[in-house]
């Protein structure tokens, strides 16, 4: 059966928030919170949107990943060409820790090296050696702003990309789709799907963030404090390995914590107590539909196997969230503004809530962090039928750059 919803995944697999700590059965909150009001939440939703360019930027992804690379030896290097090179930074005639390394890819001209070095490279031929000196920018670091520098870079390789050519032919051995007018097409409809389940995700976050602020809480379980507290400290400790860090990366001070973990606290029991109010359950019928489409989108064999991992309790959790969010979102007063519009609003409302300490002789500047910036959420689903929303579309206005 094909779900009438759109799925907003941010990847279950990640433990999430919200699910992951607390359990809605386990009674209400009433002593601890006055729930605020969570009918007519009045929030803004970015409109979506997808233009030519946004068709074309598809259209050349799939060209680079389907090119091929033909080593150049008849000429220096260019920008746009991948080089391979040796390098090796000195200062003061001492290496410096993350200055040298061998066999290294880059494409010249995307910045990924310092622009002074990058444009050195510029002009190299395969074998040549050369010592560039530069100094890198104030801002760069603590440890290496405004310092004088020396990279030996030896030039091993140089390459370009050979696109191919973009016709019905090459349509056909990348897709299901015979023509460029079927592919583009079928790339339109999947950006539009795609950037509304995105769309809708920030909108439902918005209206749960109101309701949050207009809840009067006087406390918390300890245990569940605990609980989300376990599940903050092990999302840390994914990421640490995800991305090859060491889990202190990740951790802020025990106030930013305590900070970050009660926000985590507070949705919770904000989810729970409407879910309670609204008597908003998880069916059978619904629990199998949505664990299937979990077990198709993140290959599992079986049902099965799928609870082996995640218990059916996690799994009730994230879709009882997911009602929740979609009942916010059918019962809110809804404006529909440009993706430009949105963010000068949001990054207004960012510069409102900084806190500036100008008695100190190092400015503090804090702000206020949203839960999904820190933690993924899991997969959330919202009906893509807010029947009940009050929608309204302000025009676009130009804006200045």
């Amino acid at each position: 059966m094909k779900r009438k919803s759109a799925i907003i995944t941010i990847t279950i697999l990640t433990a999430g928030i919200l699910s992951a700590c607390g359990d809605s059965s386990s009674g209400t909150y009433d002593k601890y919170m006055k729930l605020g009001d969570y009918k007519g939440v009045e929030i803004t939703k970015i409109k979506t949107e997808i233009t030519d360019e946004d068709v074309q930027d598809q259209v050349d992804a799939a060209l680079d990943e389907n090119s091929e690379q033909n080593e150049i030896t008849d000429r220096a290097c260019e920008n746009g060409d991948m080089v391979n090179i040796d390098f090796t930074g000195t200062i003061d005639g001492e290496e410096f820790e993350g200055g040298s390394g061998e066999d290294y890819d880059i494409y010249l001209g995307d910045g990924y090296f310092l622009e002074d070095l990058e444009n050195a490279i510029v002009g190299m031929e395969t074998g040549e050696q050369k010592d560039i000196p530069i100094t890198f920018p104030e801002d760069y670091d603590e440890e290496l702003g405004g310092k004088e520098a020396v990279f030996s870079v030896t030039l091993n390789s140089i390459y370009e990309d050979i696109l191919p050519e973009y016709n019905d032919e090459f349509v056909a051995t990348i897709s299901d789709f015979s023509t460029v007018e079927e592919y583009e097409e079928d790339l339109r409809n999947t950006l539009l799907e795609e950037t509304e389940n995105s769309n809708l995700e920030t909108a439902a976050a918005d209206a749960l963030a109101q309701v949050v602020a207009d809840t009067d809480f006087s406390g918390y379980p300890d245990e569940l404090y605990d609980e989300c507290k376990a599940s903050y400290d092990e999302m840390n400790a994914m990421y640490a390995e995800m991305f090859g860090m060491d889990v202190s990366d990740f951790e802020s001070s025990e106030e930013e914590t305590k900070a970050t973990v009660e926000e985590m606290v507070y949705e919770k029991m904000v989810i729970t107590a409407i879910a309670e109010q609204e008597k908003l359950e998880v069916t059978d019928d619904e629990y199998d539909e949505y664990l299937a489409s979990l077990v198709d989108e993140y290959g599992y064999d079986s049902p099965e196997d799928f609870e082996t991992d995640y218990p059916r309790e996690t799994i009730e959790e994230d879709l009882l969230t997911s009602k929740v969010l979609q009942f916010l979102l059918d019962n809110a007063k809804i404006t529909e503004v440009s993706e430009d519009e949105y963010y000068d609003e949001y990054y207004s409302d960012i510069d409102d809530e900084m806190v500036v300490d100008e008695d100190m002789d190092e400015i503090d500047i804090s702000e206020e962090d949203s839960d999904e910036d820190m933690i993924p959420e899991d997969e959330i689903t919202l009906d893509e039928d807010i029947d009940d929303a009050e929608i309204t579309v302000e025009e676009d206005e130009e804006l200045s750059e």
